[in-house]
């Protein structure tokens, strides 16, 4: 391989060793922030939600608290990491194969995403504080609408329908009922159970069970017959 004209390396080092230094920030900043979410639910869980502070918080990271709000803007961010796997599930969608089933894909999706939510040890007891704290769980609502409307997205790229669809609507909407079934059992039981299984149980009592949807106005409504 040739130099270039002043004796210096090959652009192709130059490339290669930009590569390496990002690639060692990024390893960085990625260790960094486990850091902090580690941290962060300690104090959590050993103190309470209420009671610890992002300073506290900024101190048993090591970091600053510019840093520590470069990374997590607000306590509530922090504590609702671990239960954010949902707001994959478009984008696990759009990795699998376009020739793949919709239903095949969707399951898998949701599978993906329920397989990171479980890996966490301390999800359980994390989802319990945030169900008991107004603050988190307001912004937990928040972020499920947001992905939501992203879900979507990647529902009607699939089905070939605009995103107002009600098919599209529908779809999404399930994809997210069955993850939070799923979790839910996860929480409720010994944490043990394979979640490939779970999920394909809960498919299968949604798939066998009898769905009542609500129908339109069989008979004339009130206020049209004062009129």
């Amino acid at each position: 391989m040739s130099t270039s004209e002043n004796g210096s390396q090959p652009r192709f080092f130059e490339y290669s060793a930009s590569m390496i230094r990002m690639g060692l920030r990024e390893t960085k900043a990625a260790r960094t922030r486990q850091q902090i979410v580690d941290v962060a639910l300690g104090l959590f869980l050993d103190r309470g939600f209420d009671q610890v502070t992002m300073e506290e918080i900024a101190e048993g990271a090591e970091i600053g608290t510019s840093t520590l709000y470069r990374y997590f803007p607000s306590k509530d961010l922090l504590i609702l990491d671990p239960l954010l796997s949902f707001t994959e599930l478009g984008d696990r969608l759009r990795e699998r194969p376009r020739d793949e089933p919709l239903e095949v894909a969707l399951g898998a999706a949701i599978r993906g995403s329920l397989v990171d939510f479980t890996r966490a040890p301390v999800t359980a007891e994390v989802r319990r504080i945030v169900d008991t704290t107004p603050s988190p769980r307001a912004k937990l609502w928040d972020i499920m609408a947001t992905s939501r409307v992203d879900l979507e997205s990647a529902v009607a790229d699939r089905m070939g329908a605009p995103i107002d669809d009600v098919g599209v609507a529908l779809t999404s909407r399930m994809m997210m009922v069955v993850f939070e079934m799923v979790a839910e059992a996860w929480w409720a039981g010994d944490h043990t159970r394979p979640i490939d299984e779970a999920v394909d149980e809960t498919l299968g009592r949604i798939q066998s069970a009898d769905i009542v949807l609500p129908g339109a106005y069989a008979v004339t409504p009130l206020r049209a017959a004062a009129s």
